[in-house]
């Protein structure tokens, strides 16, 4: 048993010998040539590519609420981890920081009961918020993020009493069920709001 044990083939161990998988820099290097050339524009109205000299908006908690992968299986060991908002940063692009800092604030409450990446609700921005962000530029991008776990999928329903193997926490569909009422294939209501409010006041 001690061949197969879980341990042993954790992503960041050695696998044979003293070669390191996932957290090679063999494997970094192929994961960045893999992003970039799996990464598709599906519509480009001439807003892109952004610019340094275009200050930038972001709105949505998924600017800084940034899912690397899921839950199960599906989660991998990182040696690092870059929101959008980060990444945006290190390429020299302005962005108006006040909202970051409010999300930034909010995930941190919702963290703090409990939440994790994806599985977070979207907080309302307030009138003074999109007043600066109006005033600081003409363009806006709206971030939107979802956890997926392993045993559920991407649903339009999301909390159906399906069967819970871990009896003393809460099923991760019930949770979602609390967070996307409507199945998480779908926008919240509150995340509706958010673009209709920002396609309303950013002409980018």
């Amino acid at each position: 048993m001690q061949k197969w044990s879980r341990l042993l083939y954790q992503p960041a161990l050695p696998l044979y010998g003293d070669r390191r998988v996932t957290g090679c820099e063999e494997h970094i290097k192929l994961s960045r040539k893999a992003a970039s050339e799996g990464m598709v524009l599906l519509e480009n109205d001439g807003v892109l590519p952004l610019s340094k000299k275009q200050p930038l908006a972001l709105f949505g908690k998924g600017s800084v609420d940034y899912v690397k992968g899921g839950g199960g299986s599906g989660d991998v060991y990182c040696k690092y981890v870059h929101s959008l908002y980060d990444g945006l940063k290190a390429k020299g692009v302005s962005v108006y920081e006040p909202l970051i800092s409010y999300y930034k604030e909010d995930l941190k409450e919702q963290y703090g009961k409990g939440r994790v990446p994806g599985m977070t609700s979207e907080p309302e921005v307030s009138e003074e918020l999109l007043k600066g962000a109006i005033a600081y530029t003409d363009t806006a991008v709206i971030v939107i993020s979802r956890f997926s776990g392993e045993g559920w999928d991407r649903s339009d329903v999301e909390c159906n009493n399906e069967y819970n193997p871990w009896e003393s926490e809460t099923s991760m569909p019930k949770i979602s069920g609390e967070i996307f009422p409507n199945g998480d294939f779908y926008l919240t209501d509150e995340e509706k709001k958010l673009v209709d409010i920002v396609k309303a006041n950013f002409k980018k």
